[in-house]
């Protein structure tokens, strides 16, 4: 956690104090004020001072600085939580800073703001900072080495045969069936908006269409290297979990909204991959933490992980 703290509560004040220094820096340059709020329409609806504007940011960037830290203490334990908390950090401070960035050049040297159109591009910029800054925060965090186990699962633990010296890999894709028809409704808008609008006015749905599509299906793999758990349609960023950290695999039943949802949840201890409610293959590990990933025929799964990670012990 040594590295990951800094990181995920730096960086939200890094973002909002750069675009603080930014507005104050150029305050002569707003006669007509700060854009603060874009309506739905796509028009500035509402604008501040540049005193205002700089203080909001901090506000929150401080805020949301408390808020990283407080989580981060809840899952200090979970190397996978803290790897995922600071690409939430950074790319929210990503945001924080790209917003408002955009916004901060669409006043500058303008007689008028309130009702004039915004940029065209202050969403794909957005999403592609948040979609950066996630990536970032992923690549920074440096947790501790995960602990170990020498012991075998236990004996009740479920097993699957494998002849002596075989081999065997497990693996399924599950696909999130809403996540997957909104992107697909998405690109269809996207598209049907640049045919009959304008070349530029769909390029927002398309983007996050883009951005949605490599959350829509994950596979799930076992065999003698671990488990791991990735997008099918990119390869990173890609949840592993080697077998000399399993203590015990086995099958649970998981509802999403007990852990927040869809997607990649953290919760304590708990870390979880899902894409839908169901089963899911449940493996508990030697630094106490768990990671349930939503599958079918989890049971499967988890007693081969078991078998394979009994014998990488004896051997």
């Amino acid at each position: 956690m040594q590295r990951t703290l800094p990181v995920t509560v730096g960086a939200p004040l890094l973002a909002t104090g750069a675009v603080a220094l930014a507005a104050l820096a150029w305050r002569d340059r707003f006669p007509a004020g700060v854009a603060s709020h874009v309506g739905p329409g796509g028009l500035v609806d509402d604008v501040t001072t540049t005193g205002t504007f700089a203080a909001t940011a901090l506000t929150i960037g401080a805020g949301l600085a408390v808020l990283w830290g407080l989580v981060a203490r809840s899952v200090r334990s979970n190397p996978t939580g803290l790897r995922v908390l600071a690409a939430a950090s950074v790319g929210s401070a990503a945001v924080l800073a790209a917003g408002p960035a955009v916004l901060l050049v669409t006043s500058l040297d303008r007689g008028s703001v309130l009702g004039e159109p915004a940029p065209a591009w202050l969403l794909p910029v957005v999403v592609l900072a948040l979609a950066a800054g996630s990536l970032l925060g992923w690549a920074l965090a440096r947790v501790p080495a995960p602990a170990e186990t020498r012991q075998p699962p236990p004996p009740d633990a479920p097993r699957v045969e494998l002849p002596a010296g075989g081999r065997a890999v497990w693996t399924r894709v599950v696909v999130a069936r809403p996540v997957l028809v909104g992107a697909v409704a998405l690109a269809a808008v996207g598209v049907a908006l640049s045919a009959t609008v304008s070349p530029g006015a769909g390029v927002p749905a398309l983007v996050v269409a883009a951005l949605l599509a490599p959350t829509t299906s994950v596979r799930v793999t076992a065999d003698h290297a671990g488990v791991s758990v990735r997008a099918t349609l990119v390869p990173r960023p890609r949840v592993h979990v080697p077998l000399s950290r399993v203590v015990r695999a086995g099958r649970s039943d998981v509802r999403a909204r007990e852990l927040g949802g869809w997607g990649l949840r953290v919760r304590g201890e708990r870390t979880a991959v899902l894409l839908r409610s169901g089963e899911a293959l449940d493996l508990e590990l030697a630094d106490g933490s768990r990671l349930l990933v939503t599958v079918d025929d989890a049971a499967t799964a988890a007693a081969l992980v078991n078998t394979l990670a009994e014998r990488s012990r004896v051997c």
